[in-house]
């Protein structure tokens, strides 16, 4: 099988990355889920062209063939602060909108997007890997867990733009800043 490859999403790649991003909404729709929901209305509450422009979207390939994206966002937003406290220290990179391609779902491409967020992680010398999901989402809690990610704690009614939901906060620790912070 041939090893993924990431690229920093371009401009160019903006349409890409949006029918990506409400590919994923439609299949957490067809699923039950009103995840993303925004997307299939149009709204954009990340501003992903923005964070194109400030190279933080990520494009996977395998075998030139697109598999997903990702958004790494070095700096918090008003979303993270909320959730995860004010941190200014930049140690860490928040994880957004990882979404597969149609095709992808079943094929391990999740946990290859996670591997290369993490990959970016420890090139950029940061502490660790921070994401939030829905607390309702069992696949999804379930599936960062079983890429090494740590669960952190529960948030309880936090209100979305749309409702109030339970979101759990999840992070992987970048072992290779702590080894090496201990040497």
């Amino acid at each position: 099988m041939d090893k993924a490859q990431v690229k920093t999403a371009q401009l160019n790649d903006l349409s890409l990355v949006r029918k990506l991003l409400t590919d994923t909404a439609k299949w957490l729709r067809e699923k039950g889920s009103t995840q993303w929901a925004g997307l299939l209305k149009g709204e954009d509450v990340h501003n992903i062209e923005e964070a194109i422009k400030r190279k933080e979207v990520f494009l996977v390939y395998r075998s030139q063939k697109i598999i997903g994206t990702f958004a790494l966002w070095s700096t918090q937003t008003k979303w993270d602060q909320e959730l995860w406290g004010e941190n200014e220290s930049n140690d860490f990179l928040y994880l957004h909108r990882l979404a597969l391609g149609n095709n992808e779902h079943g094929r391990n491409a999740g946990s290859i997007l996670l591997d290369k967020a993490k990959e970016i992680t420890i090139s950029k010398d940061k502490k660790g890997l921070r994401l939030d999901c829905l607390a309702d989402n069992t696949y999804l809690n379930t599936f960062y867990k079983k890429n090494d990610f740590s669960f952190q704690k529960g948030v309880k009614g936090y209100f979305n733009g749309i409702d109030h939901k339970d979101y759990h906060l999840y992070y992987w620790e970048n072992r290779k800043k702590v080894l090496k912070n201990e040497i």
